[in-house]
């Protein structure tokens, strides 16, 4: 009788045991998945916020690009618009091959159209040239915009 007893206790202790052990597995899960709750709701947040940019992109793009098409821009006007498009496409985080691609044809065809505004600003051209030179320039800036937001 005494060793059942003996034998009582011990399943006794290692069923609270066991049930102490299972209570610490429970509990790690569940700290496990809360800081996997956490890391969602921050990567939604990220997300969220480069959606937000990347809007915010798009719109600068469509507004410069009607603004080209429908009234008399300056050069002045053209060169800061054109800087603003360029470090909002620098502050964008690409993520995705895609995204990144993307960013890189952003930043060579602002950079070109920096350049050729630049070039004919510098230029010893006459007044009317320049005029006609940056129509031209207008209308290849028109044409980069509506192939980056169709992008």
């Amino acid at each position: 009788m005494t060793d059942g007893r003996a034998g009582i206790g011990t399943l006794t202790a290692a069923a609270l045991l066991v049930a102490g052990v299972g209570g610490c597995t429970v509990m790690q899960l569940k700290k496990d998945v809360e800081a996997d709750e956490l890391r969602v709701a921050t990567k939604e947040e990220e997300l969220k916020t480069q959606e937000a940019r990347q809007a915010s992109l798009q719109e600068q793009i469509a507004s410069l690009r009607k603004d080209l098409e429908t009234r008399q821009v300056t050069m002045e006007d053209l060169r800061s618009r054109l800087a603003q498009l360029q470090q909002a496409n620098m502050n964008m985080h690409a993520r995705t091959q895609e995204q990144q691609a993307l960013k890189r044809r952003r930043e060579i065809k602002l950079t070109a159209h920096q350049k050729e505004l630049a070039d004919i600003q510098q230029s010893d051209a006459t007044i009317e040239e320049k005029k006609r030179k940056l129509e031209h320039l207008k209308e290849e800036i028109r044409k980069s915009l509506n192939l980056l937001v169709h992008s």
